[in-house]
């Protein structure tokens, strides 16, 4: 079975961002789901850092592409730096077509203050 870590921070007015970390796959691929879904709210955006993924399958590309077209585009945003270990991955998937992906929280946080 995999590990991965998943911590929110819901201290934003505008964002929650939740920070994951270790390898997403078939084996925890419902549950990251399933505590995404429930950190995201109404009115907010959803923030997730996979800068500290080093390991993403099929089964949680899905995840998150489903998650991009329930939240939809305005909702959800990825923070993702070119050089992090999953970044080939999701560009070879066309993630950048589904989903808003921002280099750093810095970037982020200019993105939800203009």
């Amino acid at each position: 079975m995999s590990t991965y870590e998943l911590e929110l921070d819901e201290t934003g007015a505008a964002v929650v961002m939740a920070s994951l970390s270790g390898e997403l796959d078939l084996t925890n691929a419902r549950e990251v789901e399933e505590r995404l879904r429930s950190s995201a709210s109404t009115g907010r955006t959803l923030a997730i850092d996979l800068n500290r993924v080093v390991f993403i399958d099929s089964a949680a590309l899905h995840v998150l592409f489903k998650l991009a077209r329930d939240l939809g585009r305005d909702a959800l945003v990825l923070v993702l730096d070119p050089e992090a270990p999953i970044s080939r991955t999701l560009d070879i998937v066309g993630m950048r077509d589904a989903i808003r992906v921002v280099a750093s929280r810095d970037q982020l946080d200019r993105a939800s203050s203009a």
